[in-house]
């Protein structure tokens, strides 16, 4: 598991970042920049920002994105609250680039697949979201075919969040 840029922070919500992180190929570069939280990370062969906030949303979600509309890239936004899938659920927010602005999606959940693909997938109806090494694919299709695999996969993904989340605490 990658762990620069973010190290042995205290901060949860930059440690759950090494979820997507870890799907990407190309090292991520810091940014300060479009009001985003501290500690944003732009990947730039992933068209892809990254952030983090323990605050749960809205909180964010229109500077995700104004982020999206000024830099041309994805955005993906994760809420953590303080205690990542062990008291507080994360929910994740996307601004994906479109042709006449940023097509936003909310409220979605990470999903690990048994073949160890990422996605975002929504609580009810809505797209889904692969988190791929070049970025990120939006499809119509669900990653799974019954509800208990996709419950199964979202139980991975929450998991993985909880042992990055401790894994980081002992540091």
């Amino acid at each position: 598991m990658l762990s620069p840029p973010i190290g042995p922070t205290l901060d949860p919500s930059l440690r759950v970042l090494l979820l997507p992180l870890d799907m990407l190929d190309d090292a991520p570069v810091m940014r300060s920049g479009y009001g985003l939280p501290a500690g944003a990370l732009d990947i730039p062969a992933a068209n892809l920002i990254l952030a983090g906030t323990p605050c749960q949303a809205p909180l964010f979600q229109d500077t995700a994105s104004a982020a999206s509309r000024a830099s041309g890239r994805d955005v993906i936004l994760v809420h953590t609250g303080l205690w990542p899938e062990t008291m507080d659920p994360v929910t994740v927010d996307v601004a994906l680039v479109g042709p006449d602005g940023p097509f936003i999606v909310t409220d979605l959940i990470f999903m690990r697949a048994r073949d160890r693909r990422l996605w975002l997938v929504p609580q009810d109806i809505g797209p889904y979201v692969e988190v791929r090494g070049d970025g990120l694919a939006l499809v119509t299709e669900p990653p799974f075919l019954t509800w208990d695999e996709r419950c199964d996969g979202v139980c991975r993904a929450a998991a993985e969040i909880v042992r990055i989340v401790a894994r980081r605490r002992e540091c």
